[in-house]
């Protein structure tokens, strides 16, 4: 099939639409749908939602932990069969959830899903490491059309949950976002995804050529990325390295925690369901307009600049949850704050680490970086629980959320794509220095 496709179109639209699909399935394991679940579960389980959140962080650490290997499979064999493996476990290990009763083995299911690499906090490896092999002039609105796929998702099944959780309730819902998730990731797994543009025979974007050899790219996509592929050793040397992961482990501790804890803190203001499920699907519903629209400017304007505003905006977003009584403006606020804020920081999550590493070991790089971002969003939820089940106000651990966003598009601003200089080496220069 894709060798009949390969003939027609570029196939890395192809593989585009793949992930999309991908990203849209999996979507039920964003944290921004596990919220809703969170209350019905500690109630039905009799525990506390704080130690509920560890089955979270667990399948966290699980994804981190597996993070540097499937990084290193996706740049030697590509994602076809680890997605079919990935589809396989998720839809597995969410059916099994409908009938755990005990704790211990919700821990130990939410572990075992996290090997499965789907649902990360930093973009996909299956879906977001692929697609920037296959483009690279065009890897800006590829990538952001993929994304609209984890956006779109998630703005569909907030109000399914809703609707489900009160119709069958939360063990019958995860056992059929299992059997979804398992139908649609093997699937389009076997069928679509292949593991680079070179594999079929062709260049990224469809060229006649490598991106290093083609004379005919403009200056502005030269300012934008890189033709040297910078080995892991290499990549970790730099301080752009240090100060983008310093930025991404503030960032995801209190995104994460933020993100977990919102719906319950929109209820407990007096806010009705319905004024909250509305309030919180304006988020995803305005990332999938947010992240295409800063997705496509990527290919124009550098990305941490983009990735920059966009920590920026989340610490705004923070804002009316600090001065809120219950007023139905302020949800609707914080969440179309958030969601245009949230593009640019998906779109830095997605392109920075090709833009700034090349192509060629970009697997294994975000294999490494993975467990860095893995390990904030997995301490954000249990460090916001214990904060909150403290007796601490809310409103000040919503302060120290737009604290952390502010100093993370600090970081996330100074860290200028790196340059290598060594003795014996082609320096990592942008694409135009390579031209004759």
């Amino acid at each position: 099939m894709q060798r009949w496709l390969a003939s027609r179109v570029y196939y890395g639209w192809v593989m585009v639409v793949a992930a999309l699909l991908i990203n849209a399935s999996s979507s039920v394991m964003n944290p921004v749908v596990f919220s809703f679940m969170i209350g019905p579960m500690a109630d039905d389980l009799g525990v506390l939602k704080s130690d509920l959140s560890w089955a979270f962080t667990l399948r966290l650490v699980a994804a981190g932990f597996i993070g540097p290997y499937m990084g290193i499979l996706i740049d030697r064999h590509g994602t076809r069969w680890l997605g079919i493996a990935s589809g396989t476990v998720v839809g597995v290990t969410l059916v099994m959830l409908a009938g755990a009763q005990e704790l211990w083995l919700i821990y130990l299911i939410f572990l075992i899903s996290g090997v499965a690499g789907l649902g990360g906090p930093a973009g996909q490896l299956l879906t977001q490491v692929p697609l920037a092999k296959w483009f690279v002039a065009k890897r800006g609105r590829a990538l952001a059309i993929a994304t609209v796929g984890m956006a779109g998702g998630t703005t569909l099944f907030i109000p399914i949950t809703q609707a489900l959780l009160e119709a069958v309730g939360w063990r019958v819902t995860t056992a059929i976002y299992g059997i979804t998730v398992m139908v649609i990731v093997v699937s389009v797994s076997a069928l679509f995804v292949r593991r680079s543009p070179e594999d079929l025979g062709l260049f990224p974007d469809g060229a006649d050529q490598p991106p290093s050899e083609d004379l005919a790219i403009s200056p502005r996509i030269a300012r934008l990325t890189t033709t040297h592929d910078w080995t892991v050793r290499e990549a970790f040397h730099t301080s752009s390295m240090w100060l983008l992961l310093g930025a991404l482990a503030i960032a995801g501790t209190v995104l994460t925690g933020t993100l977990v804890y919102r719906v319950d803190y929109w209820q407990e203001t007096g806010m009705s369901p319905g004024l909250v499920a509305f309030g919180t699907v304006l988020d995803p519903l305005t990332v999938v307009f947010s992240a295409f629209a800063i997705g496509m400017l990527a290919d124009r304007v550098p990305v941490r600049y983009l990735g920059g505003l966009g920590l920026l905006g989340l610490s705004a977003s923070v804002v009316p949850m600090i001065i809120t009584d219950g007023q139905a403006w302020t949800i609707i606020a914080h969440n179309l704050t958030w969601g245009v804020a949230a593009g640019g920081y998906i779109t830095l999550n997605n392109m920075v680490w090709p833009n700034y590493y090349g192509r060629q070991f970009l697997g294994a790089i975000r294999g490494i970086v993975l467990p860095v971002s893995i390990v904030a969003s997995g301490t954000g939820a249990p460090l916001f629980g214990y904060l909150l089940d403290s007796g601490l106000d809310p409103r000040n651990v919503w302060m120290i959320s737009t604290a952390g966003f502010a100093v993370a598009a600090v970081l996330v601003l100074v860290a200028r794509p790196p340059r290598l200089q060594r003795s014996g080496t082609v320096p990592a220069v942008p694409i135009a220095a390579t031209r004759p």
